[in-house]
């Protein structure tokens, strides 16, 4: 009887232990409702951002690339070989060790839209670095006015804000 007893013990001691075994992870159904919590609340967090920050900040920094850019390209030009009108600036983020050149970082070369500054001609006749604005097309107004980067008398008005 004792024996049967113990038995019946043991057996209720494995059952708990393989209860508690069981319960220690998560149910779908409890998992579904955390990740669904979550993603409300980045939601949230994601609309109230303000990203126009980020844009005041790319035009507060706007005059230090340009200078920067025009820095680089002059000594380009003086090491390695003049760019050609209408050509793309992004040939200074690439290594030339023939004529001692070190690429500097691509992001540089573009303008705060991510597209590449280019070489063009003023109506002054002088080579500029131009940018087509946030359309990327010749002409515009607004942030899609083409303007020239090495020429800040140039510059449209909601960027000459960051001065």
């Amino acid at each position: 009887m004792i024996r049967l007893m113990q038995g019946n013990s043991r057996l209720r001691r494995k059952a708990r232990r393989l209860q508690n075994r069981i319960r220690k992870g998560l149910t779908l159904v409890e998992l579904a409702i955390v990740l669904m919590v979550l993603g409300v609340i980045i939601a949230i967090v994601y609309s109230s951002l303000d990203t126009s920050a980020v844009d005041d900040a790319k035009i507060t920094m706007f005059p230090a690339q340009a200078a920067k850019i025009e820095m680089e390209w002059k000594q380009y030009e003086n090491r390695v070989a003049q760019i050609p009108e209408g050509n793309a600036l992004t040939v200074l983020s690439q290594n030339d060790p023939q004529n001692g050149w070190r690429g500097i970082d691509e992001k540089a070369t573009k303008d705060m839209w991510g597209k590449p500054f280019f070489i063009c001609m003023s109506e002054q006749g002088y080579r500029e670095i131009c940018s087509y604005g946030a359309d990327g097309q010749p002409g515009g107004e607004g942030q899609n006015a083409d303007f020239y980067v090495t020429d800040s008398s140039s510059w449209p008005q909601w960027l000459k804000r960051g001065n």
